[in-house]
């Protein structure tokens, strides 16, 4: 992986991690919450590797107010995987600080890697540090990034994963700065100059290095970093120093110009004529795998492959969906790029998806499925509302309504916006929640309501769970909320993180045993957490579609379990034929291999033979000429030859026989005429015998 995705340790400041932690916990927080964890007090002598220790300073300083997030590990990863998406740092971090988050790596349907284009910044970053200890006013440095960032607005592309092209914007960057290195004579010419200059006249100069393409916003905000920067230098830092700072910033906002403006396909939106392929986030949930209609609708138009929207259906705050299957089988999806997006969840909160209408980077989604249990942890356990309230379910339920669409079947994006700055009122009320019921809440905020008791240090048990439920006045609006003490507790239990059950865990339960109550009197949301794809995430909660599909999924399993062994025996039987095949066609050729030696075989026996016939009868002729032997008569030394047709013998002075020319071998010529009816070889030599 690129060695420039990871923010040097000596970059690493704590603000956009404090900024996290905040909005991740702020359901809980309120006018009780000490100042102290608001602001950024606490965050001094930070480093980098101390994050759990910084966690845990901030739960300390609570007023145990986080008791339901666990351990300070626990909460440090929950925030990690909170604020993991692509330009975080546009919504956790303020303009002037460094980006402090490592890029995510998405990978394609054809398994190819890519980075979002916000994510871009924060690598150039990364390339600049490792050219450059520091900066001067280090403060421009991140506003310039974050503004040519921020000038990107809607896009959510990606490119390709290119390290090679990281490496030679490196050298290019490198190239740039040593054009760019200025001699002594050079920086006494800028000293001679900003001598001259009053320090409204250096101001100004500053001020001229803001780049042309800078909006009103951020050249207010380029304006303030340099105002402050020479108030705080003024009767610190000699004329020289300044000077030295503004030639470097000069040089460095042109050396990064440069490189943007050589790399435009990768720091700015897609443009028309470009022929790069077209980016589509496909998000999946676990088994699900679907694209806002939203950005299809762009692609496909950008394509010319479509002329009607397809998002007809959304509004400022919903994003409807269309699964990949219907997309890939509808339209005519070439030249288009589809990148695996993943939905992450914390465990309280759900990581936020950039907003594909963003007119802000703070502007992000989630599922409507997620906003729906964040809506309910917070009225449950941050505001107690069934605690403290009389009115029936119905007033919830006409909330929701107007909130949620309750009858969509398929998943479906809400719009949230992130402000981490705010004070704590402020958080609160452009929270989901609150935008919602309004005064209603605040009429209930000075009710008195039990908290959650902290739990033993052996843990708890079921019958403390009730009891809890109990004294928190829960029995008396849920009179069956403690017949879903024992399957809650049994899931929260399978869920523990530690060894024992602590006071975290009490607060799942007392939540969940909410959940089922609410969701078993209330069937249409219990249908809307259904069609979500949500029941198993409600602990205990007995849903009788589930139940049905699961059933369905079963027999479809079998199914197609029995479709698969078919198939494989199929192929087995396949195999099993082509490999008798095989033996049979082996077989053939050793048959075949075994009659040419056995031919082979026979003709050298009979070759043999007549050698060692002919040995004979040398061996004869030798004893005739150079002994006598009266005991042997001529007719006695005369050997008898056998016709190999008919396997007789051929009598002394017969002269009815052939001769092969080949082999010399005789036969009858009655055997040899009737076997040259069907043969043409010797039946000794296999060579031709005469025709007669």
């Amino acid at each position: 992986m690129s060695r420039f995705l990871d923010v040097p340790n000596r970059m690493k400041i704590a603000t956009p991690l404090h900024n996290a932690a905040l909005y991740y916990v702020f359901p809980v927080l309120d006018l009780e919450t000490p100042t102290f964890i608001l602001t950024y007090d606490y965050s001094r002598g930070y480093k980098a590797g101390k994050e759990k220790e910084f966690v845990q300073l901030m739960i300390n300083h609570s007023n145990h107010k986080l008791r339901m997030y666990g351990s300070a590990q626990e909460l440090l990863e929950n925030i990690n995987v909170y604020e993991s998406f692509p330009g975080n740092d546009m919504c956790f971090g303020t303009p002037t600080d460094v980006f402090q988050t490592r890029p995510k790596i998405f990978t394609s349907l054809n398994n190819e890697k890519y980075i979002a284009k916000s994510d871009l910044f924060v690598v150039l970053q990364n390339i600049y540090f490792s050219l450059r200890h520091g900066g001067p006013i280090l403060s421009l440095v991140s506003l310039y990034l974050k503004s040519k960032q921020e000038n990107i607005g809607k896009c959510t592309e990606f490119v390709k994963f290119d390290e090679n092209r990281f490496e030679q914007i490196q050298k290019k960057m490198y190239e740039e700065f040593l054009k760019r290195k200025l001699s002594p004579a050079e920086d006494q010419k800028t000293l001679r100059e900003f001598s001259k200059l009053s320090q409204t006249e250096i101001i100004k100069k500053f001020k001229a290095l803001c780049p042309s393409t800078f909006n009103e916003h951020q050249k207010e905000s380029f304006d303030n970093v340099v105002e402050r920067f020479i108030n705080a230098c003024k009767n610190v830092i000699p004329t020289e120093q300044i000077a030295w700072c503004y030639s470097r910033c000069d040089i460095f906002i042109s050396v990064l110009d440069i490189i943007i403006n050589e790399n435009l396909s990768m720091f700015s939106p897609r443009s028309k004529n470009s022929k790069e392929p077209i980016t589509l986030r496909v998000f999946e949930d676990g088994d699900q795998r679907f694209l806002m209609k939203s950005e299809v609708s762009d692609a496909l138009i950008a394509n010319a492959t479509l002329s009607k929207r397809l998002d007809d259906e959304d509004d400022e705050n919903t994003f409807h969906t269309i699964t990949l299957k219907e997309v890939l089988k509808n339209f005519d999806t070439k030249n288009i790029e589809f990148i695996r997006y993943p939905i992450l969840r914390a465990k309280h909160r759900a990581t936020p998806v950039p907003a594909p209408t963003a007119e802000k980077h703070s502007e992000t989604c989630i599922l409507s499925i997620d906003a729906f249990f964040e809506f309910f942890n917070e009225l449950l356990l941050c505001s107690k509302y069934f605690q403290k309230a009389d009115s029936n379910l119905q007033d919830v339920l006409n909330v929701l309504k107007n909130a949620f669409k309750l009858d969509s079947s398929t998943p479906c994006f809400h719009r949230i916006s992130i402000y981490p700055t705010l004070s704590t009122i402020e958080f609160r009320r452009c929270n989901t929640t609150y935008a919602l019921f309004g005064g209603f809440l605040s009429q209930l905020a000075k009710v008195p309501a039990k908290n959650v008791r902290n739990a033993e240090k052996d843990g708890f048990t079921v019958q403390i769970l009730k009891k809890e439920l109990a004294s928190l006045g829960l029995t008396k609006k849920f009179p069956e909320i403690q017949n879903y003490a024992v399957t809650v507790y049994s899931e929260v239990n399978k869920r523990k993180k530690e060894k024992v059950l602590r006071t975290c865990d009490m607060f799942d339960a007392v939540e969940h045993c909410q959940l089922n109550c609410i969701l078993e009197r209330l069937p249409e949301l219990k249908k809307f957490v259904h069609n979500q794809k949500g029941c198993h995430r409600v602990y205990g909660l007995k849903c009788k579609d589930c139940a049905a599909e699961s059933s369905e999924t079963q027999k479809d399993q079998k199914l197609s379990i029995l479709e698969k062994e078919l198939a494989d025996l199929k192929i087995a039987y396949q195999k099993v034929l082509e490999e008798n095949l095989k033996k049979s066609l082996e077989n053939q050729e050793l048959q075949h291999k075994n009659l040419r030696l056995s031919v082979k075989n026979e003709t050298n026996e009979i070759k043999m033979k007549q050698l060692t016939d002919k040995l004979t009868k040398s061996k004869l002729s030798i004893g005739d000429e150079n002994y006598s032997n009266p005991c042997t008569s001529p007719n006695t030394s005369q050997l008898k030859i056998q016709c190999l047709i008919c396997e007789k013998s051929i009598e002394s002075g017969e002269d009815q026989i052939i001769r092969c020319p080949l082999c010399k071998r005789r036969f009858h010529s009655k055997c040899a005429i009737n076997w040259l009816k069907e043969h043409k070889e010797c039946p000794a030599c296999n060579g031709d015998l005469p025709k007669i």
